[in-house]
């Protein structure tokens, strides 16, 4: 297959807050892009997508394509669009790849790849590393792993859906490596949120340690911080991504530790606070919002007008 890309068949199933950019993005470079969701909202949205074909089926996607992403919210929406009844390892076929963007254990995705290959199909993890608005404006960077001889055929979509990409090893590599990533913005988040709790407590006012650590040059800076302390100190939800993200990632997590026979209690912390999190009604809420957990935990409300 060449890796020019306008002779490439292309597909996103799972037409979000990230994959709908995505499929946009392929259909505006000129690929015959397609697109696919079991929400019907969702592809509401996608029909006004000029150029973006929508499909029933999973199966029926990796029958028009030649590289199909999918970029699923939960682990059970993966496990219905790979081994569902009209799912992707069904369908699976000699020339056909699959690129999964969802952040899944390591193990599940080896399975995966696996089950494609026993139907002659090829499968690599194309992670991503991004917001929705990086995604809408095609600068999302992509984590790879998997087959290498699949990359000339992936690589030329990628560069239409993101500013740059890495193969990081074999399949399931790239899902630790994200886990990993995303690990350590949910620690920054339990430990920003501490510090702006003690800061209140003191009497010290959070634009002040803001101030601090964004402009002081000291090692307390973090992206995450830049992004959001702020936000959190104000008690907002400015929309970044919700929580029950956070709590499958760190779940995952805790099951790769588990896995490698590790003790990693900050990791460990952040798996229990998001869980509580979503078990005390926080799903929908943004991320962030798992700091809402200490004004539970001490009985104070610490962000905020109260």
């Amino acid at each position: 297959m060449t890796s020019d890309t306008t002779q490439l068949r292309a597909g996103v199933i799972g037409l979000g807050a990230m994959g709908l950019p995505m499929a946009a993005n392929l259909a505006k470079a000129g690929i015959a892009a397609h697109g696919c969701d079991s929400d019907p909202a969702a592809l509401a949205r996608a029909a006004a997508v000029q150029g973006l074909v929508l499909v029933e089926t999973p199966a029926e996607m990796a029958k028009r394509c030649d590289v199909v992403f999918t970029c699923l919210p939960s682990v059970e929406a993966v496990e219905a669009v790979y081994r569902g009844p009209q799912g992707l390892i069904g369908a699976a076929r000699p020339g056909l790849v699959t690129a999964e963007c969802s952040t899944i254990d390591s193990a599940m995705a080896r399975d995966l790849a696996a089950a494609m290959r026993a139907g002659g199909a090829t499968h690599l993890e194309t992670l991503l590393v991004g917001r929705p608005p990086e995604s809408a404006a095609a600068q999302l960077y992509f984590v790879v792993s998997g087959d290498a001889t699949a990359l000339p055929r992936v690589t030329p979509l990628l560069a239409k859906m993101g500013r740059a990409w890495r193969h990081v090893g074999d399949n399931g590599t790239a899902n630790t490596i994200k886990l990993l990533q995303n690990g350590l913005g949910y620690v920054y988040a339990l430990a920003t949120a501490e510090a702006l709790a003690l800061a209140h407590e003191q009497g010290i006012a959070a634009e002040a340690l803001i101030d601090v650590v964004r402009n002081g040059g000291g090692i307390g800076w973090s992206k995450y911080f830049d992004l959001h302390a702020a936000g959190v100190a104000a008690g907002r939800d400015e929309g970044w991504g919700r929580l029950y993200i956070g709590a499958k990632d760190t779940e995952a997590l805790r099951r790769e530790t588990a896995a490698a026979g590790l003790d990693l209690p900050l990791f460990a912390a952040a798996a229990e606070a998001y869980r509580d999190a979503v078990a005390a009604g926080l799903a929908k809420a943004e991320f962030t919002a798992v700091s809402r957990m200490l004004e539970r935990r001490n009985g104070k409300r610490f962000f905020g007008e109260g």
